[in-house]
């Protein structure tokens, strides 16, 4: 039987590694966030497919005090309605997420694989053989692309980990989970049963 708290050390060990590969791809083409808003990365869309780093999210939102809680909470429900009022309206689309607060992530220790990958051009190799690539954020394209084109982060052995431990808690758990935004995961009442764990 794997524990929550396996899984989130596991987790936590990943995301070092991601953190390591960013900071080192970033040195070398020497790409820096400072004066970025995070407007342009924490899109009100990003979304999680991976128990575990829900649970991550939750254990983390859960750290917080109350009154801060609160506050994020009804950011979330805010842009849950939204969606379902207008997922293509001008009051979903221009939203930032939920935990984007003056510019800054108020759970940063606690985000997700995709907030860290963020703004620097990628390749995936799919599992049948093709491969994805994609270019970096606005900054990355406007100051770096021209003179580092050729240089992509490779993220295929980051997503191959995520989805060993989505793996080893599906068969814990006996339960697949179905892609969520930051605003469900943690404004969403009904998730208790499908998050099992989320205690800090």
């Amino acid at each position: 039987m794997i524990s929550g708290d396996e899984l989130i050390l596991r987790l936590r060990e990943l995301y070092a590694d991601i953190d390591a590969a960013y900071r080192a791809f970033a040195r070398e083409v020497e790409l820096s966030c400072e004066g970025c808003d995070g407007v342009a990365c924490c899109t009100v869309d990003l979304t999680l497919h991976t128990f575990v780093e829900m649970l991550y999210l939750r254990r983390g939102f859960n750290t917080l005090d109350v009154s801060r809680q609160l506050e994020i909470l009804g950011r979330c429900r805010a842009m849950v309605k939204a969606r379902e009022d207008d997922p293509f309206g001008e009051a979903y689309r221009s939203a930032v997420c939920a935990l984007n607060m003056d510019g800054q992530c108020v759970l940063y220790e606690f985000r997700p694989m995709i907030c860290r990958l963020a703004g620097i051009p990628h390749v995936i190799a799919r599992p049948d053989g093709s491969t994805v690539e994609s270019g970096g954020c606005a900054q990355y394209e406007q100051e770096i692309r021209e003179a580092e084109s050729s240089l992509k982060l490779d993220r295929s052995s980051f997503y191959r980990k995520m989805a060993e431990l989505e793996i080893a808690i599906v068969h814990e758990t006996g339960r697949r989970t179905s892609p969520r935004t930051v605003a469900e995961i943690l404004g969403l009442e009904d998730l208790d049963e499908d998050l099992p764990w989320c205690e800090p």
